[in-house]
């Protein structure tokens, strides 16, 4: 097992379509844990991991979750071996439903995992009224690649 440097954690959270599994802390203090589907808005550059992407419903136990408590975590794992994996440990900012930014991210989101032809349809479904962008600024990061190779 091998830490990942900061570019490829970059790297590694652009790749595919691997979705993140979202924990939002409930209520009564009890985690709640979500597949998302997500994107980078890291800037320019490529090395700084940046902020994490999505949208949700704001009635959504996610949302509401987030709006009592900020505090969540995020894992992205790479399921094929050698196995990789980067958990983040953040902050989460909801943005009240705004048509154009809902659907500029909902868009951006729907074509990373369902590709250029489909998503402005998914982008419309995912980023319409009721919809909010949440946004994950990192507080912590850990990342190991490399996880089953035998010294």
């Amino acid at each position: 097992m091998t830490e990942m440097s900061k570019a490829e954690i970059a790297r590694f959270l652009k790749q595919g379509t691997f979705t993140g599994k979202l924990a939002t802390v409930k209520k009564d203090g009890n985690s709640h844990v979500v597949p998302i589907w997500f994107v980078l808005d890291n800037g320019k550059g490529g090395s700084k991991v940046g902020d994490i992407i999505f949208t949700t419903g704001e009635a959504s136990v996610k949302a509401n979750n987030i709006q009592r408590d900020k505090r969540v975590s995020i894992c992205i794992d790479d399921q094929k071996p050698p196995f990789s994996f980067v958990t983040i440990y953040g902050t989460a900012k909801i943005y009240p439903y705004k048509q154009k930014e809902a659907l500029k991210w909902a868009t951006k989101i729907a074509e990373r995992y369902m590709g250029k032809k489909r998503a402005k349809a998914y982008g419309r479904i995912n980023g319409g009224e009721g919809a909010v962008v949440v946004r994950i600024n990192p507080t912590r990061v850990i990342a190991e690649k490399d996880i089953s190779v035998l010294d």
